[in-house]
């Protein structure tokens, strides 16, 4: 059994958005995975320490269908969580595109 790292995760999530992507044909899929979050920084201007949270859904796989996106949330480990149907506008769309970078994306 192969030992886990994130890279052996991000492929198996490429993959899996691969697929979505020649099931479903969504416009375009990507591949995003969330940014740690700050919660306290102690110094002046050049913090001398910052801690950071890492977020539950690592990675998020959006598929878009033009006036909704469908989000499937991955853990560390490439394991999916579920997913769920997002309109994109709405607050947890513009939330998730701030606080994510983009690993992979399909265009069509």
């Amino acid at each position: 059994m192969p030992k886990f790292t994130e890279r052996t995760a991000l492929k198996e999530i490429v993959k899996f958005a691969k697929r979505e992507f020649r099931e479903k044909r969504p416009q375009n899929v990507r591949v995003l995975r969330v940014k740690d979050e700050k919660i306290l920084s102690i110094g002046g201007p050049i913090p001398a320490i910052t801690i950071k949270e890492t977020q539950v859904p690592f990675y998020v796989v959006a598929l878009d269908y033009g006036d909704m996106y469908r989000l499937y949330n991955f853990r560390k480990d490439g394991t999916l969580i579920g997913g769920e149907n997002v309109e994109k506008n709405s607050d947890k769309m513009k939330k998730i595109e701030k606080s994510a970078k983009t690993e992979y994306i399909i265009p069509r």
